[in-house]
């Protein structure tokens, strides 16, 4: 991890140019997080050093600017000043949302800045009602935007030409401006997230923040690494600690956006208790903050907190009730059962952005619960038009297909997924589901295999043990002897070192039938082939314990273990013995169980 560059009286100074000039086009968004991360720096910082030194930094970025070929010379400067007054009025009009008279005052001045202000209008205006149109609203005047910014040396018009490029699906093409662009003007921030909408890998993060002609130190393309590795769900503890050393002292302290996203790789890692902890902090310091509430709800919703999820559904319904985060009414409305209600509220959020891509990925999987495949299969795709490179809505038709009896589809959109998201255990698991649907029994082994391999702390033990013994029946089915025996052998063992994982106790579901069977199994294996002798004996006792009245668990069956040990010269009762290479272990779960049930005069000693 580089060392980050301390935020010093120049860095200031650009972050309040660049303010000030994405203010004056109209880059809502990027304005206001530049505002916010100037208001992060600490006071004694920003308002340190006189108006001079300030005016001299300025100055200084200035004639930086000047010497740059082409663009921002003393011929565009005084262009600018003399549309001043008509660039003042077309700003105002597009705060109030008045577009096609912006443009109108805008006809005949040419200077960048008027250009930019025309064509950004221009190209905004068709999609103002957005609810039918799909998530990218359509624009067919698209190809004569592009022509009338092109072979700009401006990066303001190159950042409009890359947009339209994108728009247009060149991305090649849109990545070469934005590298020209933000290395010319890097506090773009408008410019970094379209960055973002055009990559689709880590490698691809790489390869853009190689291109980018900025000091490794910078500390925008590490807040870009953040923001890109948290948008691939692919966050880890690099990210983590670029965000601590950001949100430190000498940098952007309390900065909101950066505690967000920390809460998010908080998220994506399962690490759930320590990002609750981390948006309630956010929280604390700015109560009324919407931004990133539909991830804190996500989190409330998977632990369960539901009197805190119903508290944040009925403040911030009070505060806006027309906002896409609605989304967290609807986990209100999930965690209590009530899938109708959360689809209407997810919808609702859908409506009011049609590119809220967790509405439609949380809406796909309410209809899921619901048994309603088909609007399930529609919302994961419109969750996928908005974002290709998210995983969820690909495995969520992995599971929907799945679920309906088409493995073939349901494997083709896992593989999606997985592509995405290696290592996530539940893709995986869908895997082992559809390959096992496909009679692929040993493909489905190595899927589920690998989904318990991948399995963090977070996961249900009990989650693990369905997976093992899924695995037990499909090596069943596919007939190596030896190979069942091992997977039996693990799946005894999970079940033992989890001693609530399975009610062993009668009434018995099918895992404790299954534990049982496989306990069966591996002694009689050892028993009718003179192996593990005392493994043997111990099960066959074990048995006893668990279903005294089964038949397949004669008492005359120990003695006859103990009969063939003898003639071996094994003792039987030594629990320390080692024979043929296996280790007689009394299960921690086993021996615990037993020992309750003895206490309990369940049992007698045997």
């Amino acid at each position: 991890m580089h060392i980050i560059s301390q935020v010093d009286a120049q860095i200031i100074a650009e972050i309040r140019r660049c303010l000030t000039d994405t203010t004056d086009r109209g880059l809502i968004v990027a304005s206001k997080w530049l505002s916010e991360l100037l208001l992060s720096i600490p006071a004694f910082k920003r308002n340190t050093g006189t108006a001079a030194d300030m005016s001299s930094v300025s100055m200084n970025i200035s004639e930086e600017l000047d010497d740059q070929p082409n663009w921002h010379n003393r011929e565009e400067l005084d262009a600018q000043e003399q549309d001043a007054d008509v660039l003042d009025i077309a700003r105002k009009c597009m705060e109030a949302r008045q577009y096609h008279r912006a443009m109108h005052f805008l006809q005949g001045h040419t200077s960048a800045k008027a250009r930019f202000i025309s064509v950004y209008c221009r190209f905004i205006w068709p999609s103002l009602d957005t609810r039918h149109q799909p998530p990218l609203p359509v624009n067919t005047e698209i190809n004569d935007l592009l022509d009338s910014v092109k072979d700009s040396a401006d990066p303001w018009l190159q950042f409009l030409e890359a947009l339209f490029l994108h728009r247009l699906s060149r991305i090649p093409e849109a990545l070469d401006l934005l590298y020209q662009a933000i290395s010319i003007y890097p506090w773009n921030w408008a410019a970094w997230t379209l960055l973002g909408q055009c990559l689709d890998s880590s490698k691809a993060l790489t390869d853009a923040l190689t291109n980018i002609d900025l000091p490794l130190d910078h500390p925008l393309p590490q807040m870009f690494q953040i923001k890109i590795m948290n948008e691939l769900h692919t966050a880890t503890d690099v990210e983590l600690q670029l965000c601590d050393r950001l949100l430190g002292t000498d940098y952007f302290p309390d900065n909101l956006w950066l505690m967000g996203q920390r809460g998010r790789a908080l998220y994506d890692t399962l690490e759930l208790t320590k990002a609750e902890t981390q948006f309630e902090k956010m929280f604390t310091l700015h109560p009324d903050r919407i931004e990133d509430l539909d991830v804190y709800s996500n989190i409330l919703h998977l632990r369960g907190s539901r009197e805190k999820l119903t508290a944040l559904a009925e403040k911030f319904l009070l505060i806006d009730k027309n906002r896409p985060e609605l989304i967290r009414v609807g986990n209100h409305y999930s965690l209590r059962g009530e899938r109708d209600k959360a689809v209407k509220y997810f919808r609702r959020a859908t409506h009011l952005d049609r590119t809220c891509l967790t509405a439609w990925i949380l809406m796909g999987l309410e209809y899921h619960e619901l048994v309603n495949y088909p609007a399930a299969i529609e919302s994961f795709r419109k969750a996928i038009d908005v974002n290709k490179k998210d995983s969820r809505p690909w495995a969520g038709l992995g599971a929907a297909y799945d679920a309906m009896g088409m493995p073939q589809y349901g494997l083709f959109y896992y593989q999606q997924a997985m592509k995405l998201r290696p290592c996530e255990s539940y893709i995986w698991e869908g895997l082992g589901s559809c390959y096992e649907q496909l009679a692929k029994h040993r493909d489905s082994i190595f899927a589920l295999e690998r989904a318990i391999e991948l399995s963090k702390a977070s996961v249900p033990s009990n989650r693990k043990i369905v997976i093992r013994a899924k695995i037990v029946k499909l090596a069943r089915l596919v007939g190596d002897k030896e190979d069942t025996l091992a997977q039996e052998l693990k799946f005894i063992k999970i079940c033992d070192d989890e001693l609530f994982g399975v009610n062993l106790r009668p009434p018995r579901d099918s895992l404790a039938e299954q534990y049982i069977t496989c306990v069966y199994s591996v002694a009689e294996y050892h028993e009718s082939n003179d192996g593990n002798l005392k493994l043997a004996y111990d099960y066959y006792n074990w048995l006893l314990v668990l279903d005294p009245s089964a038949v397949r668990a004669k008492p005359t069956m120990r003695e006859q273990i103990k009969s063939k040990a003898s003639a071996k010269g094994y003792d039987l009762t030594n629990t320390n013995s080692l024979q043929f290479g296996y280790s007689l272990d009394y299960k921690k779960g086993r021996c615990l169980l037993l020992e309750f049930l003895q206490q309990a005069g369940q049992v007698t000693d045997i």
